[in-house]
């Protein structure tokens, strides 16, 4: 498309560049490991059947890409998990991936009227089990909820005294389990803890600095569900205390810690939580908690999702859950020789209340107007870095390949899953928050702007560290 199509952007050029400014939009669409996520729960205390294929393209058609499933261990308390129970794990992951969607997994050992968990030495084996599992499936887990412990995997209430019953305080054998999980879920994922607290007794007191952030450690792989949203002033237990002021405190140390790791949830089916779940307290506190997930199915939360909407803030939810990536402008050049060097940058702003928490990658694709060919420019760019609010410019630069052909190239962003599984697939490619720019068929973001490779040009006089490469 032709920069000088004014009605789509205003362009901007001098004798070397092009500028070129984007327009927003309001739109609601999906983008990997973001947003509302339908919950698939036991039936009574029977575990939960297989996902349907059918069943998960109907969400994501609805602008879903996330879906919870649990899976309900009551049948091994004492024993290891069934080889057919393992199957039908790997079988869901399969048929996620199918569909274009990523999970949020959760064991949990009972569910209703809560009920006995398991012993730490069976919860070990279990988790050595599933290690081979979740290493070949990982590339469809969005991240795991920490499970395993207490009533419905939440952490409280445990019949083994993992966690106090009262006070919550974890014990040697919920550090042994926690860091258990961590080891066998690979590194590139993170785990969600129930209670802050336990972050906080089982892996230091301090929330994550930026130094830590994406390190790899367990401390920084280890991330918050509130499963009480908006439920109270404590949010049934979330917070520590029933004092604002002190409430204030702990939601200021989620502030910080949550802007590396995930945060996800759903609201509370209480009849307290209609008193809290207004959209300006609401909206303040996905927003200061860095929301990147919510459940949208629950039940007994009907008349809490109501009220958002009739408060009218749903829409904004939706949109604004987890990262949304807005261009600003693009500076491309307008001719470059074969072989030299191509630089360009590019604006672009989170209008969303999260950054990425899992990696991602970046790349610059010119793709030949008449032939199709395409050269992919990886950029080193920290994306999960692009944290809400924050406007950030990117500069590429990449070497041409001396043998490019002559002609006119598209220029375009892409955002896709570093997983070979998924790394083709554009239904797990980022999309940016413009009108005009995304590509359904290829998962790339057109920056509505091209370059002209002439062999008559005049060559750069440095060379990139990086170069374009065909495939």
């Amino acid at each position: 498309m032709s920069i000088t199509f004014t009605s789509l952007c205003n362009a901007a050029s001098n004798f070397d560049t092009a500028t070129v400014s984007y327009i927003g939009t309001e739109e609601n669409f999906p983008n990997p490991e973001r947003g509302f996520y339908v919950s698939m729960e036991p039936h009574g205390n029977k575990a939960i059947m297989p996902l349907e294929l059918s069943e998960l393209q109907k969400l994501r058609n609805n602008n879903i890409s996330l879906v919870r499933k649990y899976y309900l261990l009551s049948d091994f308390r004492n024993k290891p998990i069934s080889q057919s129970f393992l199957e039908m794990i790997s079988n869901d992951c399969q048929t996620a991936r199918k569909a274009g969607v990523k999970l949020i997994i959760r064991f949990t050992y009972n569910w209703l009227g809560g009920g006995d968990d398991a012993p730490a030495s069976i919860i070990l084996s279990h988790l050595d089990q599933l290690k081979p599992l979740l290493e070949d499936n990982y590339d469809v887990i969005a991240y795991m909820e920490a499970g395993f412990i207490g009533n419905w995997g939440e952490w409280h209430k445990s019949s083994n005294n993992h966690v106090d019953s009262w006070t919550l305080n974890a014990s040697t054998n919920a550090k042994s389990i926690l860091h258990k999980l961590l080891s066998v879920l690979p590194k590139q994922r993170m785990v969600a803890l129930r209670y802050s607290k336990h972050k906080k007794q089982i892996l230091g007191k301090n929330p994550l600095s930026p130094t830590e952030a994406f390190n790899g450690s367990f401390r920084a792989r280890t991330g918050h569900h509130n499963d009480a949203f908006r439920a109270g002033i404590d949010d049934m237990g979330t917070y520590s205390y029933s004092n604002h002021v002190q409430v204030a405190q702990e939601k200021a140390w989620l502030n910080l810690d949550t802007r590396f790791v995930v945060q996800g949830g759903e609201p509370a089916g209480v009849a307290s939580s209609l008193a809290y779940s207004d959209c300006k307290g609401t909206l303040a506190d996905l927003a200061h908690m860095h929301w990147s997930a919510m459940s949208i199915n629950q039940s007994d939360s009907t008349q809490v999702y109501q009220k958002w909407q009739a408060q009218g803030c749903m829409e904004e939810i939706k949109r604004r859950l987890g990262y949304r990536f807005r261009l600003l402008n693009s500076t491309v050049p307008k001719t470059v020789k074969p072989g030299s060097t191509f630089s360009m940058k590019f604006t672009v702003v989170n209008d969303g209340w999260a950054s990425p928490y899992n990696p991602r990658r970046l790349e610059v694709v010119l793709r030949h107007s008449e032939t199709g060919q395409e050269y992919f420019l990886p950029v080193a760019e920290p994306i999960r870095r692009w944290f809400p609010g924050v406007t950030t410019v990117v500069n590429v630069e990449g070497n041409l390949p001396s043998n490019i052909a002559a002609g006119e190239y598209q220029v375009l962003l892409n955002l896709p899953d570093p997983h070979s599984k998924l790394r083709n697939r554009p239904e797990y490619s980022i999309r940016l928050a413009n009108k005009y720019v995304w590509e359904p068929s290829t998962g790339y973001n057109s920056l509505l702007q091209s370059v002209r490779i002439d062999p008559a040009a005049t060559a750069s006089s440095h060379s990139a560290k990086r170069f374009f490469a065909a495939r």
